[in-house]
C-alpha cells in the first residue's frame, strides 16, 4: 500500500494533472476531473487531512475500518495515516462534490496538534464520523466550499490567509453541524461509537497516566467491554491508541515549544525523562532530541 507524504504525489497517482504550488493545501471539484465515468482509487494512506463533500454520487467508501455508501449531501473525513479507498460507480445528473487536502501547517506554525483534534473531534485518528447534512447545512457547505475553490483556482497567487480563513470557517461550520441535534452521526456500530468517545476522553487529558480502567469508568463501561469495542472498531488495542495521542502531543511540544525534554516528559506524565526518551525512541525510531532538530 502506498503512503503519500506530499499532496502533489497523491494528485499524480489520482491522475489529476493540476498541481498545487502550496505544499499544505489543494482543493478540486470532483466533477471537473472525473466527469461522469466510474472510477476507483486505493487503498491508500497519506500524511495530511482529507475532507470530502458529495451529493449525487453512487460511491463505495472505506475510511479506517468503516465502510459506507453515501448518496446525497454527505461530508466524510480522513486523518493522517488512516486507510482510505473509494469507488465511484455512477454520477447523478446534478451531482456535486469537493475534495480538500490540507496539512496541519496550513492553519499556523504554532498549532498544537492535540488542540486541533480536540477542537475538531470529527478528525479522530480512528473513528470515522460521516455527516449527513440537511438542506440548510448543505447550502451553507456548498457556498463556503465554492468560495474557497474560487479563491484557490481563480488567482495566480492565491492568498494563503484567505484560504486559511475559508478552511477555518468550513471546519467551524462542520463543528456546528456536529453539535446540532439535527445532524445524524452515522456510526455504523456501537463499537465505533465507543471508540469515538474513547478518543475524545484521551484528548481531554493533560497527561497520559490514566489506565484503561479509568477511561472505562468515565464512559460507564467495563474495561473488558471497552477493550473489545476498540479492538473491533480499529483492530488496535486501547493502549495503542493512547500511545498514538501521546506521541502526537510529544511531537507538538518538541516542534512548537522551547520546553526542555525533561519538562515535556513531566508534562506528559513520565516520572523520569529517561523513560520518556526510551518510549519516544521505540515509537518514532529516533530520540526526542534528534526529532526536534530535524
Amino acid at each position: 500500500m502506498t503512503i503519500y507524504k506530499e499532496i502533489n504525489e497523491l494528485l499524480t497517482a489520482m491522475d489529476i494533472s493540476e498541481k498545487s504550488d502550496n505544499p499544505n493545501f489543494f482543493m478540486y471539484r470532483i466533477e471537473d476531473h472525473f466527469g461522469d465515468k466510474p472510477i476507483a482509487f486505493g487503498p491508500y494512506k497519506h500524511d495530511f487531512f482529507e475532507l470530502t463533500f458529495g451529493s449525487g454520487h453512487d460511491v463505495d467508501i472505506q475510511i479506517g475500518n468503516t465502510d459506507f455508501k453515501p448518496i446525497d449531501d454527505v461530508i466524510s473525513f480522513a486523518s493522517p495515516f488512516q486507510l482510505s479507498s473509494w469507488k465511484v460507480n455512477a454520477f447523478k445528473k446534478d451531482s456535486l462534490g469537493y475534495m480538500i487536502f490540507f496539512k496541519y501547517e496550513l492553519l499556523g506554525e504554532h498549532l498544537n496538534k492535540i488542540e486541533f483534534h480536540r477542537r475538531y473531534p470529527f478528525f479522530n485518528l480512528h473513528s470515522t464520523p460521516v455527516f449527513f447534512l440537511n438542506s440548510n447545512q448543505r447550502e451553507a457547505t456548498v457556498s463556503i466550499m465554492q468560495s474557497l475553490l474560487n479563491e484557490f483556482q481563480n488567482n495566480t497567487s492565491p492568498n494563503e490567509i484567505i484560504i486559511r480563513s475559508y478552511l477555518t470557517i468550513i471546519l467551524e461550520k462542520i463543528k456546528e453541524f456536529y453539535n446540532a441535534k439535527s445532524t445524524l452521526n452515522a456510526f455504523t456500530s456501537r463499537a465505533e461509537e465507543i471508540t469515538f468517545h474513547f478518543e475524545n476522553a484521551i484528548k481531554a487529558q493533560t497527561n497520559y497516566k490514566l489506565k484503561i480502567a479509568d477511561y472505562a469508568s468515565q464512559l460507564h463501561l467495563s474495561s473488558a467491554y471497552l477493550s473489545e469495542a476498540v479492538k473491533t472498531a480499529t483492530q488496535r488495542t486501547p493502549h495503542n491508541i493512547i500511545q498514538e495521542y501521546l506521541i502526537l502531543q510529544a511531537k507538538s511540544l518538541l516542534n512548537q515549544t522551547n520546553k526542555t525534554i525533561a519538562i515535556i516528559a513531566e508534562d506528559l506524565g513520565f516520572d523520569e525523562a529517561s523513560n520518556f526518551v526510551k518510549y519516544f525512541k521505540k515509537a518514532v525510531g529516533t530520540t526526542p532530541h534528534k526529532y526536534r532538530n530535524t
